[in-house]
């Protein structure tokens, strides 16, 4: 079979990372695979044994640091439109049995213009059949919860339709799809969804759709190949706890870094592990101490199973990892659907939430991004010791491990589904 992947790949590489894990399942299968990727992350996958079609596409930032603005797809069309239309050129030159797509933003474009059966990995808070409401949470079956997502959902659908809907169906037209969407629904019915979580941590709605998947937290062992052993990196290991400091690919101030590492750095009382991610190289930030320490990149699976908490900005990936292993977190939520994760967290009692989203904020990107980079350090710290000494967190993580650990096949489960789609036509 052949098989096509199309990951989002604007700022971070959570989207590749998950498509990767699936592809080495199903290349080892026999399966003949091709990415589509922009230029900045062609050599990532390239780097992992794929082909990637053509010299790659432009780079559209969702989260981009110095544009949270409505207007994006406005202003950005022509990124846009040079991304979709690589995915459909991409599929005529390799005429692929499914296209698999991490996560379809704006439907399934390629396939329905081409008839090509079209799988999505998505998180299930991007679904209309969500049991909460994007960006704030409140997925909890309780009556007040119940409450405000019948206040919040239609407010949502109605901005989400006002300021975006026309832009996606300006995008169709430009790359040649005569099947216009008109609401979020029809971005997502026509296509499987795979969601690389658990209905506990992401609910969707009874009675939703059956071509809902959820297969679990998908890891891909190229980032995991790092050798880690805490014991030599901190020579007071067993005697102080570990703080697993992540931002990924979400933060692009360094002011941000630096106001950070000046604070964990007079915490001599805590052992802290910075990883950086793709955006800021190594030697721009201080040398290491005995209990402080900044890597470009860890393996962060092996690095959660010793933290006994992870601070991060609630990205999906990262979340999972700790959770797989019983961490709990403090979360700096910096864009919506890391607010809706963060939330979540807090909701289950596995976590903290530093940048809780309002009714209001969730139809304002710019002023909740600004609110997140203006959380005092001394909230984190204080979020790290509560993370550390109550134990509320750490039993609510542990339960969450065991309902995460049954879906421990996660990879072979989503390449299943993909060659159970990859025969099937578009209605």
């Amino acid at each position: 079979m052949r098989i096509l992947f199309t990951p989002y790949g604007g700022g971070s590489i959570a989207h590749i990372v998950r498509s990767l894990a699936i592809a080495d399942e199903l290349r080892e299968r026999g399966h003949e695979i091709l990415f589509t990727a922009p230029t900045t992350k062609k050599s990532i996958i390239e780097g992992a044994g794929y082909e990637v079609f053509g010299q790659g596409h432009a780079e559209v930032n969702l989260n981009d640091e110095d544009d949270q603005s409505i207007t994006y797809f406005r202003t950005h069309k022509d990124a846009f439109i040079d991304w979709l239309s690589d995915e459909v050129h991409a599929a005529e030159h390799f005429r692929p049995d499914v296209i698999v797509n991490s996560p379809t933003f704006f439907g399934a474009t390629a396939g329905i213009k081409l008839g090509i059966p079209h799988v999505t990995l998505i998180n299930a808070q991007w679904l209309p059949e969500y049991y909460g409401v994007l960006g704030l949470g409140y997925s909890e079956r309780r009556p007040h919860m119940s409450l405000l997502r019948r206040l919040a959902n239609p407010i949502f659908a109605k901005k989400f339709a006002a300021q975006y809907m026309e832009d996606i169906r300006g995008f169709y037209k430009a790359i040649g799809v005569e099947q216009l969407p008109s609401s979020r629904r029809d971005l997502h019915d026509r296509n499987p969804a795979l969601v690389p979580s658990i209905p506990e941590f992401e609910p969707v709605r009874r009675g939703s759709r059956e071509n809902i998947h959820f297969v679990g937290p998908l890891f891909w062992n190229g980032l995991e190949h790092l050798q880690f052993d805490p014991h030599t990196l901190f020579p007071d290991f067993e005697q102080k706890p570990l703080v697993y400091l992540t931002l990924g690919g979400s933060i692009y101030r360094k002011e941000s870094y630096d106001q950070l590492i000046q604070a964990f750095q007079a915490r001599t009382d805590w052992n802290v592990l910075m990883s950086l991610g793709p955006n800021f190289a190594r030697e721009l930030f201080p040398e290491d101490s005995d209990t402080f320490k900044i890597r470009s990149f860890v393996p962060g699976l092996k690095v959660c199973e010793f933290a006994d908490v992870v601070v991060n900005t609630a990205s999906h990936g990262t979340v999972m990892q700790a959770l797989w292993h019983g961490t709990p977190l403090v979360t700096l939520p910096h864009n919506i659907d890391q607010a809706t994760i963060a939330a979540r967290i807090t909701e289950l009692g596995v976590g903290i939430n530093l940048n809780k989203l309002g009714l209001k904020d969730f139809t304002n990107r710019e002023a909740y991004f600004e609110r997140a980079t203006q959380i005092p350090v001394t909230a984190v710290l204080e979020g790290v010791n509560e993370a550390l000494t109550n134990p509320v967190y750490q039993q609510g993580a542990r339960r969450m491990q065991k309902k995460l650990h049954a879906y421990d096949d996660a990879h072979h489960a989503a390449a299943n589904w993909v060659e159970h789609y990859g025969g099937k036509k578009l209605r």
